[in-house]
């Protein structure tokens, strides 16, 4: 995927030390099997940033964010996935193959995912910015009625799709997003009369997540039986996310025990 054979992306985050990258950046102090730090991503005065080297990635459990080493430079020197990697290959001393595609036709390709990343990124953050706010109130409810612990819903990042027609699309719009791209991603649709709205609206929202720790697509659960469409609503297939080859959850990096937490989540918090 992208301008790198995936083989190489992979090779690359076996090698690369992503404590030795972090620690860089961010003062870390050993924890048992993992290693803590403030989180370099938000304002904290007890540490809650988590490296994990032997599995390879990091989790902070006070905003929320986490990832592998990938992740981390993308988040932290503020670049592109493709940036990152070229940045951590050099790091490490290892030869960047050349491009299997340099045609317009690829670097076009690799540009819309590299967009429709950042828009679910931007929708993420804004489905958890609405669970916090008045109009979750009660989804809030309904997660504290099944003893979904604030933890848990920090972890998964959990968030709520509000009743607005068009909330997250104007957010996005504002972002400098193209609404022929945003229709792409599948976070909002057409209708027949020719009017664009957000296809999630007064649900609950799970995000699903490649190995990487970044948001692909969302699950979502209706609040009400007799709103209207099906109880069960998911992202449409994507350039980023194929159902067939994408295991539903977020922070999937974290290992089959948090996969299971995620499906029981889904099963019982939806």
């Amino acid at each position: 995927m992208g301008l790198f054979p995936q083989q190489f992306i992979d090779d690359l985050r076996l090698q690369a030390n992503i404590l030795q990258v972090v620690q860089e950046y961010v003062p870390l102090k050993r924890a048992g099997t993992s290693y803590k730090g403030n989180c370099p991503f938000h304002n904290e005065k007890t540490p809650s940033f988590n490296v994990h080297p032997d599995k390879g990635f990091f989790h902070c459990f006070g905003c929320g964010v986490g990832g592998d080493v990938f992740k981390f430079l993308e988040l932290h020197e503020k670049v592109g996935f493709q940036d990152a990697v070229r940045m951590l290959a050099q790091k490490f001393g290892v030869a960047i193959p050349e491009s299997e595609g340099s045609s317009d036709d690829s670097r076009r390709d690799s540009a819309l995912r590299e967009t429709l990343l950042k828009a679910h990124e931007i929708a993420a953050a804004y489905f958890k910015e609405q669970l916090s706010a008045p109009p979750g109130a009660r989804a809030r409810a309904q997660l504290a009625e099944r003893s979904v612990a604030a933890e848990t819903i920090a972890q998964l990042g959990l968030g709520f799709a509000p009743s607005s027609r068009d909330g997250l699309k104007t957010r996005l719009l504002k972002q400098g997003f193209h609404q022929s791209v945003l229709l792409q991603s599948g976070l909002i649709v057409q209708r027949e009369s020719g009017e664009v709205v957000d296809r999630f609206r007064n649900r609950l929202i799970v995000p699903i997540c490649r190995d990487t720790g970044s948001v692909i697509a969302f699950g979502a659960r209706q609040m009400d039986p007799d709103q209207g469409g099906p109880k069960y609503l998911n992202s449409p297939e994507t350039p980023i996310y194929s159902k067939g080859r994408t295991l539903y959850g977020p922070q999937s990096h974290q290992g089959a025990d948090t996969q299971r937490r995620v499906r029981g989540a889904g099963r019982g918090v939806f």
